[in-house]
């Protein structure tokens, strides 16, 4: 008999940041391999397919839709950069955020998932004070 075991892996982050700044979540992907390919960013765990509560979706090539002007994809595309930048964060802001780049082909989507906490904080000109915890770990999900 054979068995075949295939494993999904999610990056999982977590990031702490003050109020009123702009932050960036990094998703990338092999750009030179796959070429221009779509992608959406939302809010909540990565579903099985799409992106729950879809902030931002892009075709490859620029943005096509967007639930508000403070989300931006301001990457260079042709290299794989689908990151997103939240301008004015607000403490609503906090909760995971999941990017989905759309991979031809069964089960190969490249997801990236990750915690943002958002806190009051006071800021001292361009300096803030605070303590910067950032924990990243893989997770393995056998299908």
């Amino acid at each position: 008999k054979k068995y075949v075991f295939s494993w999904f892996l999610i990056q999982k982050l977590l990031i702490i940041i003050f109020v009123e700044i702009n932050v960036t979540l990094l998703c990338n992907y092999d750009a030179k391999y796959y070429g221009r390919l779509p992608v959406c960013w939302g809010r909540g765990a990565i579903p099985n397919s799409g992106c729950a509560n879809e902030v931002i979706k892009a075709d490859g090539t620029s943005v096509i839709s967007r639930q508000s002007e403070r989300y931006v994809l301001m990457g260079d595309f042709g290299k794989g950069d689908v990151s997103l930048t939240i301008r004015q964060l607000e403490e609503s802001d906090s909760g995971i955020y999941g990017c989905r780049v759309d991979i031809p082909g069964w089960f190969n989507d490249h997801k990236h998932q990750l915690t943002l906490t958002v806190v009051a904080g006071e800021t001292h000109g361009d300096k803030m004070s605070y303590s910067d915890k950032i924990q990243s770990s893989v997770t393995g999900i056998p299908w």
